[in-house]
């Protein structure tokens, strides 16, 4: 353990000289002005990136998978959901955890604004994904809807979907996952409904 650290250590402290000399080497010699040197200003969050705090907390779920023949009965279920901001408040955190019966599932997102985009991405891995989901999409303020689209690949099979979450208040929220079924028809096959934990 000790070998590992110190080979580490001593890869760390190279590639640090490695970024030393490469930044001498590009200071111009006439003293003209770089501007690979210039300072860059910090990167500030927009009033996008602010709205994902009203995200930030905990949050109770229950939860409808409609994943089975129509007509059939969808599996309910309980989730805790957790979020927060970090990076200086460009990205929101997000942990959920639920247990639907027969094992526990976990899952973690990754939400942010680009503003190059003018919109929000997303990236989501969870325990029944062995690619990440990747989406993007825009928020409706008048309806306080945020819709996100994106694919995912799961059993080699590569799926888009649509999600749409619904503000009703400060402390509530209805989450629905819309999928193409083979006819190629989009139907709900996801539902949370998430209200704030007190």
């Amino acid at each position: 353990m000790t070998r590992h650290r110190n080979v580490r250590r001593a890869l760390l402290v190279a590639a640090a000289l490695a970024l030393f000399a490469a930044a001498l080497r590009a200071t111009p010699k006439d003293g003209a002005k770089s501007d690979t040197l210039q300072p860059q200003p910090p990167v500030r969050p927009t009033a996008e990136h602010d709205g994902m705090s009203r995200l930030e907390g905990t949050w109770d779920a229950m939860v409808e998978v409609s994943m089975g023949a129509p007509g059939t009965a969808p599996q309910v279920s309980k989730g805790i959901e957790t979020n927060r901001r970090c990076c200086g408040g460009l990205w929101l955190v997000t942990e959920f955890r639920n247990d639907a019966g027969s094992r526990a599932y976990e899952g973690h997102g990754l939400t942010g604004y680009d503003p190059s985009k003018k919109k929000y991405v997303s990236t989501w891995v969870d325990s029944d994904l062995t690619a990440p989901m990747i989406s993007e999409g825009a928020y409706d303020a008048t309806g306080g809807t945020l819709t996100m689209r994106g694919s995912m690949t799961s059993r080699g099979k590569t799926m888009p979907w649509r999600s749409v979450q619904v503000w009703k208040d400060d402390d509530t929220r209805l989450v629905t996952m819309y999928m193409r079924g083979p006819d190629g028809k989009e139907a709900p096959g996801l539902k949370i409904a998430y209200t704030r934990s007190k």
